[in-house]
């Protein structure tokens, strides 16, 4: 059985009136204590600067509705108000979907990255140890990088062995980002490696949440310096992370062997914790 609930009222003489219907998709869903509201419009989902917005914390949500609603497209303004108010009332996800498009509840449910927007609340998000269980994910997660030389290949033996070095970034319960953290005891030193996030959730600020991560870690483990190998993403480091550049002497000896023995000639970089 599926209901199907019209968005009509009624007053009290008995007149019909046409109401909200994203009201009442609200409502229904605090009456029903639901974890997930969709809502099905005739847009690809809320836009910034003509872009799609994958994911929006209601917070920031918030602050777009309060200072700069004119950024939401006046068709999407009601859909955009509505999934704030129904995340502050115990709606954990609202997603905002094309139902244009084939098959597209299906996309936005059941895969990783989905097709509309979704605004969800803090618990949506979330950085965990890695397990046995995601080594699958972490190769499938760096393929690409690995294949464009990006990250250098790490056979499943490898992660297996160091599993309690990797981090996950989960959004929804899916893997959208991973980090390691080597630790150097002796040295005091620590690495920060394999960091990468699925280029369908870049520029949302999640590679630097895993290096402030790392970096968090390091500092409670009594660690007086972070490192890092990069052949590509150096920049980004130096400019976003605030590490400088190092030389290999900055590596301990038996990760200076390695590193010389990969002939990938990567560059060093530092950063002093202390």
């Amino acid at each position: 059985i599926v209901p199907v609930v019209p968005p009509l009222g009624f007053d009290g003489d008995g007149k019909t009136y046409r109401v909200n219907s994203d009201s009442v998709a609200l409502e229904v869903a605090k009456g029903l204590g639901a974890i997930k509201l969709i809502y099905i419009t005739t847009q690809d989902g809320l836009l910034k600067q003509g872009q799609l917005i994958r994911q929006m914390l209601v917070a920031d949500l918030d602050t777009i509705l309060a200072n700069h609603k004119e950024e939401v497209l006046p068709e999407m303004l009601s859909k955009a108000i509505h999934a704030a108010a129904a995340c502050h009332a115990g709606v954990q996800r609202v997603h905002i979907i094309n139902g244009r498009v084939d098959e597209g509840l299906l996309a936005e449910v059941f895969s990783n990255e989905g097709i509309g927007t979704l605004i969800y609340a803090n618990e949506y998000q979330q950085i965990r140890r890695a397990m046995k269980k995601d080594i699958r994910a972490i190769q499938m997660l760096t393929k690409k990088a690995v294949e464009t030389d990006e990250l250098v290949k790490r056979p499943r033996v490898s992660i297996e062995k160091n599993i309690g070095d990797f981090y996950i970034f989960e959004i929804d319960r899916n893997p959208v980002a991973c980090v390691a953290l080597h630790l150097y005891a002796e040295q005091k030193k620590g690495e920060l490696a394999c960091l990468y996030v699925n280029p369908l959730h870049e520029n949302q600020g999640i590679g630097r949440k895993l290096i402030q991560f790392v970096e968090s870690k390091a500092r409670e483990m009594g660690l007086s310096e972070l490192l890092a190998l990069s052949t590509q993403a150096f920049t980004y480091f130096q400019s976003k992370a605030g590490f400088t550049e190092g030389t290999p002497d900055d590596l301990p000896a038996g990760r200076r062997e390695k590193y010389e023995q990969s002939g990938r000639k990567s560059k060093v970089l530092v950063k002093k914790l202390k």
